[in-house]
C-alpha cells in the first residue's frame, strides 16, 4: 500500500475515494494528524494501480468539480484505516509514511459511560426510596406520592403532589389497598390534595372539550411552578429518571450504540450541548402536551438517531455507522407507541372515562425533529470550531 498524495479536506477526500472505488481502485484515506496539517492523505493498496490513481489525483486537483468526480455513487461510510499490508514508497516527502507509524488505539468513551452510570445510579436510588416508601406507608403510598429523588428531578413538583407527600408523612396508608378504605377524614384530605389545580397538559383539556364535559379546575393549575422559582435543572433532569428495568435497559443499550460514534467525532462540549438541547426542548414540549409526569432518555435516543441520519446525508465522509434497519426499527417503535396513545385517546373520547390523555410520544417526535435540525448545522461537523 502506498501514499499517493493528499487533498485539502475530508469532503474532497471522500469524493475522490468514492471515485476511485468506482474505477475499481482499492484505496483509503486518513487525516494528516501527525504533521498537524489541514490535509487528508490518500492511500492506494495495489502496486499496479498506483500510476493510474496518481494520474486521477492530479486531474482531480486541477478540476475537483468535474462531473466525473462529483457524480459518483457514495459508499455508506469511509473505511476504517487498514493495517499496513505493503511497503510504502521510498521517502521523498515528509509525508511518505507507513501505517505502522500510526498505531491504532482502543478508543474509550467516557461521556457515554458517565451518562449510563448516572442513569443507572439514579434508577437504583429510586428503587431504594420506593422500597422505603412502601415500608413506611404501604403500596398505596408509593402510588400516590413521589420519592425524594423524583421530588427534586421531575419536570415540576406541583402543589398537589407536595400536599400529598405532606399527608403521607402525617398518615399511614399501610393497611389500605385504596383510599376508599381509609377513614373519611383522611380520604377527604387526600382527595382535596389531588384536586389542587395542577397543569395536566393541553391534551387533557382537549379531551374534555371533545367529550362535551366541562373541564374541572384541577387540570388547569399554574405552569412551570418550580422552574419559575429558579429550579431550572428540572428542564433536563426528567430524562435521567426511568420507571422500570425494561425502560432503562432499552434506553441505555441505545445510548451505548448511538453515542460512541458521536463521541469519536465531536468535542465533549459540543456533545454536551447536543444532549442538552435534545433533552430540554422535548421535555418542554412533553410538559406542554401532557403535564409534568414523564421521564426517560428515549427522547434523546430518537434525537441521536435523527442527528446521525442527517449527518450521513450532509457529510457522508464523517462515517457515522447507522444502518437503515436501525432507523426503520426506531421509526416503527415510535409509530407503534404513537398508535397506542391515539387508540387510548379515542377510547377516552367515546367512553365515559375522563382520564388524562398522556401522549408520551411528544418527546420522541420532537426529539427526532430537533436531532435532524441540529444534524444539518455546520456547527456540528467533525472538525468544525
Amino acid at each position: 500500500m502506498r501514499l499517493i498524495g493528499n487533498v485539502k479536506n475530508e469532503k474532497q477526500a471522500f469524493l475522490f475515494y468514492s471515485f476511485l472505488l468506482g474505477e475499481g481502485i482499492h484505496c483509503t484515506y486518513e487525516i494528516d494528524k501527525a504533521e498537524q496539517k489541514n490535509v487528508v492523505l490518500i492511500w492506494v493498496y495495489e502496486e499496479d494501480q498506483i500510476e493510474r490513481a496518481e494520474a486521477y489525483l492530479e486531474e482531480f486537483k486541477n478540476n475537483p468539480n468535474d462531473p466525473k468526480f462529483t457524480k459518483v455513487e457514495f459508499p455508506e461510510a469511509p473505511p476504517v484505516p487498514p493495517d499496513h499490508i505493503g511497503e510504502p514508497k521510498k521517502p521523498q516527502e515528509p509525508d511518505k509514511r507507513s501505517w505502522k507509524d500510526h498505531p491504532r488505539k482502543i478508543k474509550k468513551h467516557p461521556l457515554t459511560s458517565l451518562i449510563i452510570f448516572v442513569c443507572v445510579f439514579l434508577y437504583m436510588l429510586t428503587l431504594v426510596q420506593q422500597g422505603q416508601l412502601v415500608q413506611t406507608g404501604g403500596q398505596l403510598a408509593m402510588e400516590l406520592g413521589m420519592t425524594p429523588i423524583q421530588q427534586q428531578m421531575m419536570f415540576d413538583y406541583p402543589s398537589s403532589n407536595q400536599k400529598i407527600d405532606e399527608l403521607l408523612q402525617q398518615y399511614s396508608l399501610k393497611d389500605y389497598k385504596s383510599l376508599d378504605q381509609a377513614p373519611p377524614s383522611e380520604k377527604k384530605a387526600f382527595i382535596d390534595a389531588q384536586n389542587i389545580p395542577t397543569w395536566q397538559g393541553v391534551m387533557t383539556g382537549l379531551l374534555y372539550k371533545f367529550k362535551g364535559i366541562p373541564a374541572p379546575t384541577s387540570i388547569d393549575g399554574p405552569m412551570f411552578g418550580k422552574i419559575r422559582e429558579g429550579e431550572v435543572w428540572r428542564l433536563f433532569t426528567p430524562v435521567l429518571l426511568h420507571g422500570s428495568l425494561l425502560h432503562i435497559l432499552f434506553n441505555m443499550i441505545w445510548v451505548w450504540i448511538l453515542l460512541p460514534p458521536i463521541e469519536a467525532r465531536l468535542p465533549k462540549w459540543k456533545i454536551l450541548l447536543l444532549i442538552l438541547l435534545l433533552g430540554v426542548i422535548p421535555c418542554v414540549a412533553q410538559y406542554l402536551v401532557s403535564g409534568p409526569y414523564f421521564l426517560g432518555f428515549s427522547g434523546i435516543v430518537v434525537g441521536l438517531v435523527g442527528f446521525i441520519w442527517v449527518r450521513q446525508r450532509v457529510a457522508p465522509w464523517e462515517g457515522y455507522p447507522l444502518q437503515k434497519t436501525t432507523i426503520i426499527f426506531v421509526l416503527v417503535y415510535v409509530a407503534a407507541l404513537f398508535g397506542l396513545e391515539i387508540f387510548a385517546l379515542i377510547k377516552n373520547v367515546i367512553t365515559t372515562s375522563t382520564a388524562s390523555a398522556n401522549i408520551a410520544n411528544t418527546a420522541h417526535i420532537v426529539g427526532g425533529l430537533i436531532g435532524m435540525l441540529l444534524g444539518a448545522l455546520p456547527f456540528f461537523s467533525r472538525g468544525a470550531k
